[in-house]
């Protein structure tokens, strides 16, 4: 691996937010603002007449602010929509132009111009979409998937004669841990958060 770009949604929904920011930074790795880093910089706010999955998700997104630093603020607060790694490439939270855009793998998504390759998170669900205009690919999440499966995944892509390349790599996930820090860190609805990291689904 030549380089490393993370797709974003870094401080959320876990126990370590700073951690997690302060490891990006250290390392120098090039991040794109997720939704819910976006939602992070945004004041506290829940509709009076939310219902109790959104009151909940308030609840988290809560702590977390409450969790960061300044800096981790400044950091999340300074970080793109999009990233052009390579000629050929580009890196997005969701879609092409807001970063809570779904393209999902039943889209036909399109490409701008000079860009044959654009990696994706958002969904929590890795899958690969190849068209004639290019591939899109979602590289899934590392923590809180939702296809399923538990183990942490990222996308590979491979600059080969023909043109990009991408692929899906599944990498072991200590969901042990997880759980033991998501407990330790007194998260609000923290039974509910390992029950989803667990069964790798949606909230």
């Amino acid at each position: 691996i030549d380089s490393v770009v993370c797709a974003g949604d870094v401080a959320n929904f876990g126990p370590h937010p700073n951690e997690c920011i302060a490891l990006l930074a250290e390392r120098s790795i090039p991040t794109v603002q997720g939704n819910c880093d976006r939602n992070l910089l945004l004041s506290s706010q829940t509709a009076p007449h939310a219902d109790v999955r959104a009151s909940q998700l308030a609840a988290i997104d809560n702590w977390c602010r409450e969790k960061l630093t300044p800096a981790s603020y400044q950091w999340l607060a300074t970080l793109p929509h999009g990233l052009a790694p390579a000629q050929g490439v580009l890196v997005v939270h969701g879609g092409l132009d807001k970063s809570d855009e779904v393209v999902d793998a039943e889209a036909r998504p399109s490409f701008p111009p000079g860009i044959s390759i654009v990696a994706a998170g958002h969904l929590h669900v890795p899958f690969i979409i190849r068209t004639r205009q290019g591939v899109w690919v979602n590289a899934g999440s590392a923590g809180r998937p939702c296809d399923g499966d538990p183990r942490a995944a990222l996308a590979v892509l491979e600059q080969q004669p023909k043109g990009w390349k991408a692929s899906i790599r599944r990498v072991p996930f200590d969901l042990e841990a997880a759980v033991q820090a998501i407990r330790k860190a007194n998260m609000p609805y923290a039974e509910r958060l390992i029950e989803t990291q667990e069964k790798a689904c949606w909230w």
